[in-house]
């Protein structure tokens, strides 16, 4: 269908008006919405916003920029301050076991999967720590070191849930 050269739509397009006028008069009602929305804020609130955003690059040119290691200490502070941390983590590892290997309400079958799984999740958290050592601006490695604390607390809460409920008399 070519309406390039329809007479009877050239001749239709012909009687259509040249100005349609509104019913009414639009403009005041634009101009005043138009005076409504020139609401400015105020300056403190562009100051606060570019304050915050200096305050963020700050502190991302540090992480970026900063030493490996710990910061601001002489490698043998951070090496007594490893064997610590090693220290602190053996010790509450141990801690965890015990706790687990004393508990008289679990049946033997899920005390040595608990204890399985706790050695497991604390072997990967020492192998996550060396590798922090050696690389410790390493995100995934410390998302991965996170996710295994949640690892045990949610097992060490099982256990604990598992304690109390074997603890509840059922012969009332």
């Amino acid at each position: 269908m070519n309406t390039e050269h329809d007479p009877e739509l050239q001749a239709a397009v012909a009687r259509l008006p040249q100005h349609i006028e509104p019913p009414r008069d639009l403009w005041p009602g634009i101009a005043a919405r138009i005076g409504q929305q020139r609401h400015s804020r105020p300056l403190w609130a562009y100051g606060l916003a570019a304050s915050l955003l200096v305050a963020v690059g700050a502190g991302c040119m540090w992480l970026a920029l900063a030493p490996r290691g710990f910061f601001g200490q002489s490698p043998t502070s951070a090496a007594a301050a490893a064997t610590d941390d090693e220290a602190y983590f053996t010790e509450r590892a141990t801690y965890a076991e015990d706790s687990v290997e004393n508990s008289p309400n679990l049946a033997p079958a899920t005390r040595a999967l608990i204890l399985r799984n706790l050695r497991a999740i604390e072997s990967s958290m020492r192998d996550i720590r060396l590798a922090l050592d050696k690389d410790p601006n390493n995100t995934r490695l410390r998302s991965l070191l996170l996710d295994l604390y949640q690892d045990e607390a949610r097992l060490l809460a099982a256990a604990q849930q598992a304690r109390t409920q074997n603890n509840v008399r059922t012969d009332l």
